[in-house]
């Protein structure tokens, strides 16, 4: 960072650094409790009774008490069985065909998301996308080995035959006129079945203007088309007399005893996937309503809730696949092949969800008027935005389950059951990094946005041309004994530090919304302070804070990134410029944060390197104009790519865009270009050290020899020859310009030039030093590079 003073800056109070303590820059993704209850509505519990599959049990044993009813039972079980067959069959070849869930999770989400219907008809595109997502059934994943169907799969199939229907009229209205049914098993000879059922069932006054179904609902694919059929057959099994929930051979998982830790972790996987499954269903309706009511546009609506009606339906079957798995024993469960299926293709679903968050907070501030004169289901306020997030919430919160599936299955490492586990806890990973990812890009799009706004004066700098922005975090920087607080912007070319500059109209809405959020907390136990703190940086992206630009640091500038072993999470940048060189260090909120920060500077430079590798490896044609060449001609190929829009060549040298607020030094000729530095007692060096020997490097810098050879061990890595390099021509008092290296060459034992841009061509010129030792024990262990 350059140590010429800024231009004068507005004043500003030392209060108005970002603090450290403020959540606005950083958000925790992976919530560890419920969300805050405000009314009935998220303090509803979630029961068995309450889903499909508990439903489709008590509906079969009712249906299978009718007179002529077994044949078609029968006949379903198979067909089920069929069905289940063919998803087993499919989804292993679909997840050795895809190799990870990660290719699923990245593809593009179309307008049909993974549902497998559309409308109420099936289409050669629902095909397809029964086919890419390998759902035959109702329930995700593969049967436990000790089951062939599940109950909600054979209830499909026995409807779809039509007679049962017929044979339940007949069963349950003896006063109406019997339904004369076609007992033929073909599709046609069916739908009018269907037909003849739904003819009978309007005319009869006890179900006049109630629930109906059409036949297109019987052969969808669809739950929602399922559940509407369900819910009119459980009007007319109400006319034989209440259906008893009691049932011996199916248990509600969450009434189980409690034997072991298995158990206790799997319950707890069930009751909580019951209860965000209702709340995606009270979500749809209030979609509903707010459809009927025409609150707002169609394009608003689904802003709100992309994609909601597929995330249900497969939720749905997923929670049927976990609960299959109950009171069987662990060696026949399929617990993780539930995950597996879910996560090689119908979680990428989630991915509008991820991107469109921070919108969809922004519409329901913009419009909660709207929204609460249409819907009393939800207030659009805190509660709608606690559900808003839901989804993105429980995607993040299954590698931690199936974590704890695998800590309390660890005893039958053996088996089926555990090695899934283990795979299914690597794909979740991967899609909730997947999400985590998108999440992040969309905020720095809105926070990027926000900043062009909030800084009055870039100082001759123009963000457009500073690539995408990677990461923002507010960070305590530390410059010798002093430490301020900043908020730090990394793009792909360059590092922005600010400092906010807040009004009075600011600090007086920041003081609201912590009012708001401590009074939601304090008013429920079951607020967990991690969806507060996200809602509160969701609202905050487009914070309009004036923030002023107080200095930067080219990413080529920097060529030593150490993470440092002192109280907090530090990181040490060494940089090297035109107007001098330095040390300062970044202290973050978290280890995470710091971890990202270091990575992702790290893959920066080593992008540089793979640049310069292919800048070089596209002239090696042209090598043969440095034959005969000596050390002080420039090759014309010197600066062969210095316009390519890489960070190195894109700068802006105006004295305003110096890092004021760090210092900087210049080293003298033959000093050290980095020292150790210490801090709190502990020592840290800044120089990287390799194992090897040591090999003196004579530099020539374009035309210039550098006086003070480079020492650096023969077991350094290209990375770091190079960054040496770069920063020791920048010392050097010969050199008096902005060093920008773009290629490295030397000569072999023939005189040629050889381009060095990897690790194998340093390797190799090491292994030449050594050969030329071996002839001749009197010469120097030095190389000659000349640096263009």
């Amino acid at each position: 960072m350059d140590n010429k003073p800024h231009p004068p800056f507005r004043s500003f109070s030392s209060a108005s650094s970002a603090s450290l303590n403020s959540s606005s820059t950083n958000i925790t993704r992976v919530p560890s409790g419920p969300l805050l209850t405000v009314n009935s509505a998220l303090n509803r519990t979630s029961s068995a009774q309450d889903h499909m599959y508990h439903k489709a049990k008590v509906m079969l044993r009712a249906l299978g008490q009718i007179e002529g009813m077994g044949p078609y039972l029968n006949a379903a079980y198979s067909a089920a069985e069929r069905c289940a067959e063919q998803q087993a069959l499919a989804l292993p070849q679909q997840l050795q065909t895809d190799g990870s869930s990660s290719n699923a999770f990245r593809a593009s989400v179309g307008s049909s998301g993974f549902s497998i219907h559309s409308g109420h008809s099936q289409t050669s595109q629902n095909v397809k996308n029964i086919e890419k997502n390998c759902i035959f059934s109702f329930t995700a994943g593969i049967l436990p080995a000790s089951l062939s169907t599940d109950p909600v799969t054979e209830l499909w199939k026995l409807l779809q035959q039509g007679v049962p229907l017929c044979l339940l009229f007949n069963a349950a209205c003896p006063d109406a006129q019997k339904i004369e049914f076609d007992s033929n098993d073909d599709l046609n000879t069916s739908k009018k079945n269907v037909y003849l059922f739904l003819c009978e069932y309007q005319k009869h006054p006890s179900f006049s203007g109630g629930d109906m179904f059409t036949i297109s609902d019987v052969y969808s694919d669809s739950s929602h088309d399922l559940l509407r059929v369900m819910k009119v057959v459980s009007t007319v099994l109400d006319k034989l007399g209440p259906q008893s929930d009691s049932d011996s051979s199916m248990p509600d998982i969450g009434e189980l005893k409690l034997t072991d830790d298995k158990s206790k972790v799997f319950r707890e996987l069930i009751q909580t996937e019951r209860k965000y499954l209702s709340d995606l269903e009270l979500l749809l309706d209030y979609k509903e309503e707010l459809s009927n009511a025409e609150a707002i546009s169609s394009e608003q609506l689904h802003m709100l809730f992309p994609n909601l009606s597929e995330v249900v339906d497969f939720h749905r079957r997923l929670l049927n696949g976990f609960e299959c798995n109950t009171n069987v024993p662990t060696k026949y469960q399929r617990i993780g092949s539930v995950f597996l299926h879910a996560s090689n293709g119908p979680f990428k679903a989630y991915e509008p969800w991820t991107i469109g968050q921070i919108s969809a907070i922004e519409l329901i501030n913009r419009e909660a008027p709207n929204l609460r004169k249409a819907s009393t289901l939800l207030d659009p306020g805190f509660e709608l935005q606690s559900y808003i997030i839901k989804p993105i919430q429980r995607l993040c919160k299954y590698p931690l389950l199936i974590k704890e599936l695998i800590k309390a299955y660890s005893d039958c490492a053996d088996t089926e059951c555990f090695y899934e586990l283990q795979r299914a806890s690597v794909a979740m990973k991967d899609v909730a990094n997947q999400v985590n990812e998108a999440q992040r890009r969309a905020e720095n799009v809105g926070f990027c946005q926000s900043l062009m706004e909030r800084v009055n004066n870039w100082r001759g700098f123009s963000i457009k041309d500073q690539g995408e922005l990677l990461y923002h975090a507010p960070v305590a920087v530390k410059d010798g004994e002093n430490e301020k607080e900043y908020i730090a912007c990394l793009f792909e070319q360059i590092l922005f530090f600010f400092s906010e500059v807040p009004s009075h109209e600011s600090k007086h809405k920041e003081k609201k919304m912590r009012e708001f959020l401590t009074s939601r907390k304090k008013s429920s136990s079951g607020m967990s302070s991690s969806t507060a703190n996200l809602l509160e940086n969701l609202n905050s992206v487009k914070d309009k804070t004036s923030l002023e630009l107080k200095g930067r640091v080219y990413v080529s500038e920097i060529y030593i990134i150490n993470s440092l072993n002192l109280p907090g999470y530090w990181l040490s940048i060494s940089w090297t410029g035109k107007k001098g060189s330095g040390v300062f260090k970044l202290r973050y909120k978290t280890e995470e944060v710091r971890s990202q920060w270091e990575t992702c500077l790290r893959q920066l430079k080593q992008n540089e390197i793979d640049a310069r590798h292919r800048r070089s490896r596209d002239s090696r044609g042209s090598l043969t104009t440095y034959e005969g060449s000596d050390a002080g001609n420039e090759s014309p190929m010197a600066y062969t790519g210095r316009n390519d829009g890489t960070p190195s060549t894109q700068r802006h040298h105006s004295s305003s865009s110096t890092m004021s607020m760090m210092k900087s030094s210049r080293n003298q000729p033959g000093s050290s270009r980095v020292s150790s530095s210490s801090t709190n007692g502990h020592q840290t060096s800044h120089e990287p050290v390799s194992p090897g020997s040591i090999v003196a490097i004579n530099l020539i810098y374009k035309k210039a020899r550098i006086e003070q050879p480079l020492l650096i061990s023969s077991g350094a890595s290209f990375f770091e020859l190079h960054s040496r390099i770069s920063a020791h021509t920048a010392s050097s008092s010969n050199v008096d310009e902005d060093v920008v290296i773009s290629k490295l060459k030397y000569k072999d034992e023939d005189g040629d030039y050889v381009v060095m841009d990897s690790n194998d061509d340093w390797s190799l010129a090491v292994d030449m030093l050594e050969e030329l030792l071996e002839a001749d024990e009197s010469a120097e262990k030095a190389l000659t590079i000349w640096v263009s």
